[in-house]
C-alpha cells in the first residue's frame, strides 16, 4: 500500500513539472505585442462594443467567438500577456487533460503523452496567442476523454451533454472543432459497429450525439444567420483550393506539431505508415486515429475548399498525432531491448527539438511589432503619425500602440504630414530598402522578420532631412 501511494506522489509531482513547465513555455510564448490576426481579433471586438454584437456584428473567419469575448473585457489597451491569458490558461490545462487520456492505459503514458503537449511548438504557440485554438483544443481533448471512457463502459451516466457542451464551447472557439466532431462521432459508430453490429452501431450512436446535433445546429444557426441578416460572411483572405497547398499546409503543422527542424511535404508520407502500423504494435483508438489523420485530410482533397494552406487548421489532425506518437513510444519502451532504446531517444529528440524551437519563439516573439513603437516613442515620445502602405498593418499597429498608450495616429495616405512609414510583409515578400515620398525618402530604422507558425516581417521608416 505505501509502495503505491509513492508511486502516486511520484505520479502527481511529475506530472505537475510538466504542467508547470508547459505553463511556463506559453507564458514565455505570450511576449510582445499582438501579430497581425490577434490584433484584428482585438479591433474586431473592440469596434463590436458589446457581446452580443460579437455573435451578430462581426460575421468574419477571424472573429473566433470566446476568445473575441475574452478581448472584449480585457480591452483593446490590454497588456499582452492579459490579452492571451485565456488562451495561455486553456492551453496549459489541456496538458493535463492530455494527460488523463494517456494514463487510461498507464501512468508512464500519462506522463509521456503531457510531456508531448507541453513542448508541442505549434500548441505553444496556439496556446499563447490571442486566438481561439488553445480554448478548442481543450474542448476537443475533453471530449476524447469523454468518449474513450464511455466506449470503455467506465461513464457512469452518457456522456451526451457533457459532449455537446464541449462541442458547442469548441465551436465558438473555433469553427474547425466540427472537423473533430466527424473524427469523434465517426470513432464510436466505426468502435460500435465492430464491436456491436450495424444496427447497435447507427442506434447507440444517433443516441449519443443527438444533443451534439442540436448545438452545433444552434452554432450554425447564430453564425449564419448574423451573417444573412447583415453582409454575408467575409475572410481576411480566400485562396482556391490547391493540392500543394493542403500537403504544405498539413507538413508545417506536423513540423511544428514535433519540431521537426525543416518543412517538407515528405513529412506527411510518414504519417499514414504510423497509422498503418498501429493496429499491430497494440496502439488503441484505431478508428479516431484513422478518421482524424487520415480521413479528414483525404475529404478536404475530395470537396476542393478553399484555403487549404493554413496549417493550423490541422490542428485536428496535430493532436490527434500527438496521442498516436505517445502510444508508440510507450509501447516501445514497455517491450524493452532496441525497442525501448528507440523509443527512449524519440522521446528525447521530440522534446529538445520542440524545446529549441519554443526558445525561438519566446526570442523572437513572433516578430514582436512592439518594438516599431518603441522606435517610434524614442524619437517623437510625445506620439506621432504614422502611414502605412496596405491597410492590413492598421490593427497591429492601433494595438500595439494602445497597450503601450502611446498616441499614434495610423493613416494610409497624405505622406506630407507623416514622419515615419511601416510596411508589413508575409512569408515570401521583401520590404523596398528605400521608399520615394513627396519630394523627399523615408530610410529604415527599424525591422523584424518573424519566425514559426505567427507573426509577419516589418520595417519601420523614418523621413529624412
Amino acid at each position: 500500500m505505501a509502495g503505491a501511494e509513492g508511486a502516486d506522489r511520484r505520479y502527481w509531482w511529475l506530472l505537475s513539472t510538466i504542467v508547470v513547465l508547459g505553463l511556463a513555455l506559453r507564458i514565455a510564448g505570450a511576449q510582445g505585442a499582438l501579430w497581425l490576426d490577434e490584433a484584428w481579433s482585438a479591433k474586431q471586438a473592440h469596434d463590436a462594443g458589446t457581446p452580443l454584437a460579437i455573435f451578430l456584428n462581426i460575421n468574419h473567419d477571424n472573429n473566433h467567438h470566446l476568445n473575441s469575448l475574452w478581448l472584449l473585457l480585457v480591452g483593446f489597451d490590454a497588456p499582452p500577456l492579459l490579452a492571451r491569458a485565456l488562451s495561455i490558461v486553456t492551453g496549459t490545462l489541456a496538458i493535463f487533460v492530455a494527460a488523463m487520456i494517456g494514463a487510461r492505459r498507464g501512468p508512464a503514458l500519462g506522463l509521456i503523452t503531457a510531456l508531448l503537449f507541453a513542448v508541442s511548438p505549434a500548441l505553444v504557440t496556439l496556446g499563447s496567442e490571442a486566438r481561439g485554438y488553445a480554448p478548442m483544443s481543450l474542448a476537443l481533448l475533453m471530449a476524447i476523454l469523454l468518449t474513450d471512457r464511455w466506449l470503455a463502459g467506465e461513464a457512469e451516466r452518457s456522456p451526451a451533454l457533457a459532449l455537446a457542451i464541449c462541442f458547442f464551447l469548441g465551436s465558438f472557439s473555433q469553427l474547425i472543432m466540427f472537423f473533430g466532431v466527424c473524427a469523434i462521432a465517426g470513432w464510436v459508430f466505426f468502435t460500435l459497429w465492430k464491436r456491436d453490429g450495424l444496427k447497435v452501431a447507427v442506434n447507440r450512436t444517433l443516441r449519443l450525439f443527438l444533443p451534439s446535433a442540436i448545438a452545433l445546429g444552434l452554432v450554425a444557426a447564430i453564425i449564419l444567420g448574423a451573417a444573412a441578416a447583415r453582409t454575408g460572411f467575409k475572410f481576411g483572405r480566400y485562396d482556391p483550393y490547391d493540392t500543394m497547398g493542403l500537403l504544405h499546409g498539413v507538413s508545417e503543422l506536423v513540423q511544428y506539431i514535433v519540431g521537426l527542424p525543416v518543412v517538407s511535404i515528405w513529412w506527411f508520407v510518414l504519417i499514414p505508415a504510423l497509422v498503418v502500423l498501429a493496429p499491430s504494435a497494440g496502439v488503441s483508438r484505431i478508428a479516431f486515429h484513422r478518421l482524424a489523420i487520415l480521413a479528414f485530410p483525404l475529404v478536404l482533397v475530395l470537396l476542393r475548399p478553399g484555403n487549404v494552406a493554413h496549417p493550423r487548421y490541422y490542428l485536428l489532425v496535430g493532436i490527434a498525432l500527438l496521442i498516436l506518437i505517445a502510444e508508440f513510444i510507450w509501447l516501445g519502451w514497455r517491450a524493452g531491448g532496441w525497442k525501448r532504446w528507440l523509443a527512449g531517444g524519440t522521446l528525447a529528440a521530440i522534446t529538445a527539438a520542440s524545446l529549441a524551437l519554443d526558445i525561438d519563439l519566446a526570442i523572437n516573439r513572433r516578430g514582436d511589432p512592439g518594438a516599431a513603437i518603441r522606435a517610434m516613442q524614442a524619437r517623437a515620445p510625445r506620439g506621432t503619425r504614422l502611414l502605412l502602405d496596405r491597410e492590413t498593418g492598421i490593427a497591429t499597429l492601433e494595438a500595439a500602440a494602445a497597450a503601450s498608450h502611446y498616441p499614434l495616429q495610423v493613416q494610409l495616405a497624405d505622406c506630407t504630414a507623416a514622419r515615419f512609414f511601416f510596411a508589413d510583409r508575409f512569408r515570401g515578400e521583401e520590404p523596398p530598402r528605400r521608399i520615394a515620398l513627396c519630394g523627399t525618402y523615408y530610410a529604415p530604422i527599424a525591422e523584424a522578420r518573424a519566425h514559426g507558425m505567427s507573426g509577419t516581417h516589418w520595417t519601420l521608416y523614418e523621413r529624412q532631412p
